[in-house]
Order: structure tokens, then C-alpha cells, then sequence
């Protein structure tokens, strides 16, 4: 993706992987191959592995700059993470902070990191292995976590009410930031109103978890919504109700209705996590049909 601008911000991805292809049934609940053959023609070979049908996903955080501070939104799987349910992030070693390093950022000069939900994948790099112990990556910066978020997974795994998989993530990625008091833990529609002249707000998009966030952003007319997992892959678009396993499916396939209906056919642009690259671009209407366009297209 090349750098995005926003009236007087600056976007840069900072990339963890860049290609991953997953069976579509582990992305999107009871999704074939035989299901994707029908929109293969559409997609292409950027969006699906030719031969196997897999949806190719990458991943990546997003590095906001505004006149005022700078933002990291999601941190993505990070490094030595233990992960063995998913052998694609299991003790990963990727050249995140160097790509972070590459964008003109060191870590100690990230301001906020904002945190769109708590799942592994987007909290990674929260946290980096020093000495054998879990240590904040962003030092000088303040986590900002959606109050709601961080309370349905606090008593969730404290009471075993969810998949023992959970834990380690939380323990790893989530617990040391919040123990060394670097954690703000904030409303879902959170605004930087009295930080910034610029218009940079969480964005509710519920259903993928409890409280999901995305990130909105306008300066100077020009906008964003930075969508986390609220939307996987382009195939959504053109099938709602095709939904990664979440919290609530019904709500989750009403938030991409919202975001279509927000965001087709307008100047908006929409910020993905987990789009192969470039990752940004429009959601447009061909031949009464709701496609993504790169920004490269």
C-alpha cells in the first residue's frame, strides 16, 4: 500500500506477513471451495489461490500520523508469541519493527496504540520477549482498549467460559500492558476530541467480538473507516453472510450491510486488516454487484 494521505494525515501500513492462503472455511464458517468458485472469476489470483480455492489474507498494522501524535491501530501476531492452535502464527519472526523502523518510527515514539478487539492476530506485537518476560513494546505510549472489551474477556477467561485458547494471548499480549499501567480503557466511540483538531474516533462495528472496534478518520473532508475484523475479505462484499466465527453472527452480517450501504460508490475509503495488498480502497457498485477496488486499480 502507498502512503495514504488524509488532508494533514499521513497512512502507512506496516506489514507483519504479507501472504497468507486459508482453507475458506477456517476464514468464513461453512464456506467451500465450491462457494468461492462461484466468485473466483471476479476475485483473481490476487484474492484466490488459483488450483486450491484458499482466500488469501495477509496482515498488517496501520501507522497513523497526525500534527499531533502518532497512532499505531492493531499490532498485529507479533513475535515468539506461543501459538500452537495456529500453526501460521505459532512463534512467528517477522520484521515488524524493522518495516515500523523503515516507515521513520522507532516504538519509543508511538503515542497511542489503539487496539480494534483483543484476539491474538491484533494484539501481537503489545508486547515483545526480553529477558524471558512479556515487556511493553511502546513504551512511552498509552493503550487505548475498549472498556467493554477488556471486561467481557477479563471475566470470560477468569470464569473458563471460553476456548482455553484464549488465555495465553491474554496473558501475554494484554496483562502486561495493563499491569505496568500503560492500558486507557475507553468508551467504543471514543474520540480524541480535546487532542486533536482532526477527526480521529473509535468506530463501533460489534458482532466479530463483544465490542469491536474500527477507527474513523477525516481531516480536511477526506476520510476513512479502518474496518478490523469487521470485514476479512473482499468476498464479503458480495456475501454478508458469510462470516468469520464470532461473537454474534447476526450482528457481524449487519455491520457489513451498514459499511456497505456507508461506504459504496462514495470517496470514503476503507482501511483493511486483512485484505492482500495494496489493503485500501473503495467499495463500488459493478453492474449492480458490491466489489472492492484496490487503490492501485
Amino acid at each position: 500500500m502507498k502512503t495514504q494521505i488524509f488532508g494533514d494525515i499521513r497512512v502507512d501500513m506496516i506489514s507483519e506477513y504479507d501472504h497468507l492462503a486459508l482453507e475458506p472455511g477456517w476464514l468464513l464458517k461453512d464456506v467451500t471451495p465450491e462457494d468461492v468458485a462461484e466468485h473466483e472469476h471476479w476475485l483473481g489470483p490476487r484474492l484466490v489461490e488459483p488450483g486450491t480455492r484458499k482466500l488469501i489474507t495477509r496482515s498488517h498494522a496501520y501507522l497513523i500520523r497526525t500534527q499531533h501524535h502518532t497512532i499505531l491501530f492493531d499490532t498485529c501476531c507479533g513475535n515468539d508469541k506461543e501459538r500452537p492452535e495456529s500453526p501460521f502464527w505459532h512463534r512467528l519472526q517477522t520484521p515488524f519493527l524493522q518495516n515500523l523502523a523503515r516507515a521513520g518510527v522507532l516504538p519509543e515514539q508511538v503515542d497511542f496504540v489503539m487496539c480494534s478487539h483483543l484476539h491474538a492476530d491484533h494484539v501481537g506485537w503489545n508486547t515483545r520477549l526480553q529477558n524471558g518476560e512479556w515487556v511493553p513494546t511502546f513504551p512511552n505510549a498509552r493503550y487505548l482498549i475498549s472498556k467493554g472489551e477488556f471486561e467481557w474477556w477479563r471475566d470470560a477467561i477468569e470464569s473458563g467460559n471460553t476456548h482455553p485458547t484464549r488465555k495465553q494471548p491474554w496473558i501475554d499480549s494484554v496483562l502486561p500492558v495493563v499491569e505496568r499501567g500503560l492500558a486507557t480503557f475507553v468508551e467504543d466511540n471514543h474520540a480524541f476530541e480535546n487532542e486533536m483538531p482532526d477527526e480521529v474516533r473509535y468506530m463501533p462495528l460489534q458482532g466479530h467480538t463483544k465490542h469491536h472496534c474500527g477507527l474513523y478518520l477525516c481531516s480536511r473532508t477526506q476520510d476513512a473507516i479502518f474496518c478490523g475484523d469487521a470485514i476479512h475479505h473482499p468476498i464479503q462484499l458480495a456475501r454478508p453472510d458469510w462470516i468469520n466465527p464470532g461473537y454474534d453472527r447476526e450482528a457481524a452480517i449487519q455491520v457489513i450491510r451498514d459499511l456497505i450501504t456507508r461506504l459504496i460508490d462514495t470517496p470514503t475509503k476503507l482501511m483493511t486488516a486483512h485484505f492482500p495488498s495494496p489493503t485500501a480502497g473503495w467499495v463500488v457498485s459493478e453492474a449492480s454487484q458490491t466489489r472492492f477496488r484496490f487503490d492501485c486499480d
